[in-house]
Formats: C-alpha cells, sequence, structure tokens
C-alpha cells in the first residue's frame, strides 16, 4: 500500500517552473550580506578612512581642516623617541610573556595529559584565564602589586623582604603587566599544546616504552619534533597577543611611569585619544599592521615547509 509520504515530490522544474540559476547563485550572497554589511560599516570603512588619515595631520581637539602632510606621520614614528621607547618596551614585553608562556603552556599539557584521573577537570581550570575578562583581571592583578596592602608585597613581606612598588617604579612596572600576559598566555598555549599532543598516536608512545625511551629523551627525541607544526602555531600566535597587548597596561600602568610600560598600542591611543592628534597613530597603526602581516606570512611560509 502506498502511503502519502511514500509518493514523490514532483521538483519545481517537472511542475513547468524552472528555476532560475541567478536567484540560486545570489541566494548564499543574500544570507552574507547582514554580516558583510556590518564588516565593511565597522571594520572596512574606518580602516581605509584610517589610511588616509595617517597622509594627514587631523588636529581632533580643535575639529580644524585635515592638512596634506604626506610621508611625515610616518617619518615621525621613527624619529619620535617616545615611540621608540614604546617599540622597545613592546619587544621586550614580547620576549618577558612569549618564552614563559610557551615553557609553562608546555608542562603544564604534559602534565595535563600525563593525568589518569581528573583530566577534564584540570584542562578546563587551566583554560579559566582565557575565558576571564582581561579588563576585570587587570584590575585584581593592580590589587596584587599595589604597594599598600598588596597580596604580593604581603607575600613579601612573610619572608623578610621590604615591600616593592610594583607598577610605579621603572624598573618593575613593565615585568608587573608582562606577569598578566604570561598568566593568560599560558592558558592558550596549553590549550594548543594539548591539541598537538592529541595528534600523536599511541602506538609511538607504546614503541618508546617498549625501547625504554622516557622522561627528558621521549620530549626531546619523539614529541618536540612530531608537535614542531603546533609550537610553530602556538608561537606567532603568540607574538600576535603580545604585540596587540592593551587592556592590563591602560588599567593597571598607563604606560607609566616615565613611558617605562608604554607600548605601540598605548603610545597609539594615548597620541590619538589624550592628544587628538589622529594622523600619527594612523600611521604607527598601519606600521603595526605591516609587521602582523609579515608576521603571518612568516608562519605561512612555516607551514607550507612542514606540508612538502
Amino acid at each position: 500500500m502506498t502511503t502519502v509520504l511514500d509518493k514523490p515530490v514532483p521538483s519545481l522544474a517537472a511542475a513547468g517552473k524552472p528555476i532560475d540559476p541567478n536567484r540560486t547563485r545570489a541566494t548564499p550572497y543574500v544570507f552574507i550580506a547582514p554580516a558583510m554589511s556590518g564588516i565593511g560599516l565597522f571594520v572596512l570603512l574606518p580602516a581605509l578612512l584610517s589610511f588616509i588619515g595617517s597622509f594627514f595631520a587631523i588636529p581632533l581637539a580643535t575639529g580644524a581642516n585635515w592638512k596634506w602632510v604626506g610621508f611625515d606621520n610616518y617619518t615621525s614614528v621613527f624619529s619620535d623617541p617616545t615611540a621608540h621607547r614604546a617599540i622597545e618596551n613592546t619587544l621586550l614585553y614580547c620576549v618577558i610573556t612569549i618564552i614563559p608562556s610557551l615553557v609553562l603552556g608546555l608542562l603544564l599539557a604534559l602534565l595535563a595529559e600525563s593525568l589518569r584521573h581528573g583530566r577534564t577537570l584540570v584542562r578546563t581550570a587551566l583554560f579559566l584565564p582565557m575565558t576571564a575578562n582581561l579588563v576585570a583581571m587587570a584590575v585584581v592583578f593592580k590589587w596584587i602589586f599595589a604597594l599598600q596592602g598588596g597580596f604580593a608585597n604581603q607575600a613579601l613581606a612573610w619572608i623578610g623582604v621590604a615591600p616593592i612598588n610594583w607598577l610605579n617604579d621603572t624598573r618593575y612596572s613593565l615585568i608587573s603587566v608582562a606577569l598578566v600576559g604570561v598568566w593568560r598566555g599560558v592558558s592558550l598555549t596549553m590549550l594548543l599544546f594539548l591539541a598537538g599532543l592529541t595528534t600523536i598516536p599511541g602506538a609511538i608512545h607504546e614503541a618508546a616504552a617498549a625501547e625504554g625511551i622516557r622522561g627528558w629523551a621521549k620530549l626531546r627525541t619523539l614529541i618536540l619534533p612530531m608537535m614542531k607544526p603546533t609550537i610553530v602555531f602556538a608561537t606567532v600566535l603568540s607574538i600576535l597577543t603580545s604585540i596587540q597587548a592593551f587592556d592590563q597596561i591602560n588599567v593597571m600602568t598607563q604606560g607609566g611611569p616615565q613611558e617605562s610600560s608604554e607600548t605601540i598600542l598605548t603610545f597609539t591611543w594615548k597620541v590619538g585619544f589624550s592628544y587628538f592628534q589622529l594622523g600619527k597613530p594612523s600611521a604607527l597603526s598601519f606600521v603595526l599592521i605591516a609587521v602582523l602581516i609579515c608576521i603571518g606570512l612568516v608562519r605561512r611560509r612555516a607551514f607550507s615547509a612542514e606540508q612538502r
């Protein structure tokens, strides 16, 4: 017995209504149009205006007309001693944050992978820093490093060490904000390394155990070589994240004292929205974008080499 559900549904073409191929091709674009409109309005258009503005002097405070200055904004970026200091601090910040983040992330990933019980709970706990609001956590760390009543100085007092002015001393301000970057970066690198460890076949571990290869020898000869693509990806991603550090620095030190923790992004923000000169920070932003593009190309080439 044939039911209604068993009967074939006639197509539009069979019913005498041919499908318009132009309409079919246009359907995906209709669906992505709202998202693309938002990207164009809030990302591409501001980027275009910022690039154009990098060739002008834009006195935002006075509201005067834009004045064409050509490449003066770009040359001033490389001649400004404060910009030089910001670039140096950014590079130093990257060194302080990237190396510990990679090393600690790998160690924690190996530890989490070796657990027999509670592995999921440990992974979740170690990943929590990536989910926390960085501005809110910067406020917490600002209290931790406070001169009076801060937890860091209280801990030093317990072992008989004099308190340190973490955030207002030129020797420690950059290190203090970098520690926040390490705290957050370890969470990211650990997750990436955990994903990389899962790609190593179980037969490799069994063969290593049969050959008596354990500990450091196993890590050096087996795990690290097989995780090379993951390590490259984690390194590049850590570089990109460190270069774009802004939130915790702006909350904890505002680039001070005496520009000791000033980075490229905090300097860009300060010139644009404290001194109300938008041309120079626009130029500096596109210099930073060029650097990030170069890093991305290096990552792509590294992955291409691995594929071969």
